[in-house]
């Protein structure tokens, strides 16, 4: 009897034993020891606890919640054995808020993932991870509302099946994919640039915005078919004016219309362009050849330029001056050079030059690009003598002239008011839009002829004596002189 007994009390005490055992296992969980992150070092990827020989195994305090993808001002807690990451990892904010857990195993992301707001407590994330890859689904969550916001499936670290996006309230489903080794059809109208596609490549309509203050715009159009323009694509500016229309097959450019506006909104530009060069460089304007009716406005509506195309080749060209709202000149455009796809546009005919008063500054005759005759204003000290006159200049003699003369056809001339030599012009009629220059020597009028200004009178009276003789003749300084001492 006392043998049993004695057998039944070394039973009970071996299972007390065994209880006291598995509940210190139980308590300190899977680790033995619990030290902070500024008592380890890293050796050759391996955490050491400072002076230990061997790789540590326990549980490692404060260390960086990044290794979860966190970025918070807080701190995590993790398990490690021989020296990896390997059990769970828990991380909190500075008051104790806790804003991920996460599994490792053998040093990698291993198992399932979950992220929390900080100041709703509701979960944002959670995702599903093997051997360090995302594996499964991975989701995201409105902080406030809770509301599915993102949901993907993964296989070893690739999009593998249905993509589904949701707007920030979780509302409107504004991306829907489906992935198949590595390429993904359906839409994703996430951010500014809305795509569709087929088989991982664009096809059919694709959208960009811009932002014009605080509201969005769309800024293009595209036409896709298997990843190639094709279609009608458009340029858009902020007010909503269609600025680039382009017509692509398969990916070659075959025509484009450009409309460009002033900052005001004002439309200064049309032309449209053909693809006719091999070659075609799309974002090369010079690549193309204008065909149709071509023009430009200035910022009050008046049209200043007119030209007629055959695809490259000029058909007419017409520029118009404008002061206010009267159109006062008119001067040609011809064909001159270029390239064999698209003709290059000279001026030719009169062009007339006019201050901001409508005054007459000055007029150049034009001969395919070449000048032919420049006309400019007489000095005011001269106009009274010879209203109705100009002066016509002399290329081959004096020095000076005031005008910028441009041939290019799509950039007036100026009249920059420089001096000039008095000397050696011919004194004409101002001549009307178009007419012929009036090589004739002008004749001062008598009541000009002042007793002020007998000295100019004199010396041009014999001027006018030696063109009478000969029109063509020319006045040279030393017979200006010889004038002026004869005339005193």
């Amino acid at each position: 009897m006392n043998k049993e007994i004695l057998v039944f009390f070394n039973a009970r005490r071996c299972f007390a034993l065994s209880a006291i055992t598995l509940a210190s296992l139980s308590l300190t969980g899977c680790f033995s020891e619990e030290i902070d992150t500024r008592q380890t070092q890293e050796i050759q990827g391996l955490v050491y606890k400072v002076h230990a020989d061997d790789p540590f195994t326990g549980r490692v305090l404060n260390y960086p919640m990044s290794v979860l993808g966190l970025f918070s001002v807080g701190s995590c807690a993790v398990d490690f054995k021989k020296g990896l990451p390997d059990g769970e990892m828990r991380c909190s904010d500075n008051a104790g808020v806790l804003l991920g857990v996460g599994e490792f195993k053998a040093g990698k992301r291993d198992g399932k993932e979950e992220k929390f707001d900080a100041k709703t407590g509701k979960k944002t994330a959670e995702g599903n991870w093997k051997k360090g890859v995302q594996d499964g689904l991975q989701e995201q969550f409105n902080p406030q509302s809770g509301e599915r916001i993102l949901e993907v499936h993964y296989t070893a670290g690739k999009k593998d099946g249905r993509e589904r996006a949701w707007d920030g309230q979780g509302k409107e489903l504004i991306a829907d994919l489906e992935w198949e080794n590595g390429v993904q059809s359906g839409f994703d109208n996430r951010g500014t640039q809305h795509r569709t596609y087929l088989n991982g490549k664009y096809h059919g309509l694709q959208k960009e915005f811009g932002i014009d203050g605080n509201r969005f715009f769309v800024a293009y159009e595209q036409n896709y078919a298997n990843g190639e323009l094709h279609g009608t694509q458009k340029r858009i500016n902020a007010k909503g004016n269609v600025t680039e229309l382009s017509e692509f097959e398969h990916g070659n450019l075959r025509a484009r219309t450009v409309d460009e506006y002033s900052y005001g909104g004002q439309h200064i530009h049309h032309v449209s362009r053909l693809a006719i060069k091999a070659d075609v460089n799309e974002f090369i304007a010079s690549d193309l050849s204008n065909d149709g009716l071509e023009q430009y406005w200035d910022n009050n509506g008046h049209l200043i330029r007119e030209l007629v195309w055959n695809k490259g080749k000029l058909v007419s060209a017409v520029a118009s001056t404008w002061v206010g709202d009267q159109q006062v000149g008119q001067y040609q455009g011809v064909a001159r050079g270029g390239d064999e796809h698209q003709d290059d546009v000279t001026k030719h005919g009169q062009e007339r030059i006019f201050d901001r008063n409508g005054e007459l500054q000055a007029v150049v005759v034009w001969n395919t690009g070449e000048v032919t005759h420049t006309l400019v204003a007489l000095p005011a000290d001269r106009r009274s003598q010879y209203p109705g006159k100009m002066a016509l200049l002399n290329p081959n003699w004096g020095w000076g002239n005031p005008v910028q003369e441009i041939p290019d056809f799509d950039t007036a001339s100026r009249y920059d008011g420089g001096g000039y030599a008095i000397d050696h012009i011919t004194i004409v009629d101002i001549p009307a839009p178009g007419q012929a220059i009036q090589m004739q020597p002008a004749k001062p009028q008598a009541v000009a002829a002042a007793a002020s200004n007998s000295l100019d009178n004199c010396v041009q009276q014999r001027v006018d004596a030696v063109h009478a003789e000969n029109p063509d003749a020319l006045i040279r300084s030393d017979m200006i002189e010889e004038f002026e001492q004869d005339c005193q």
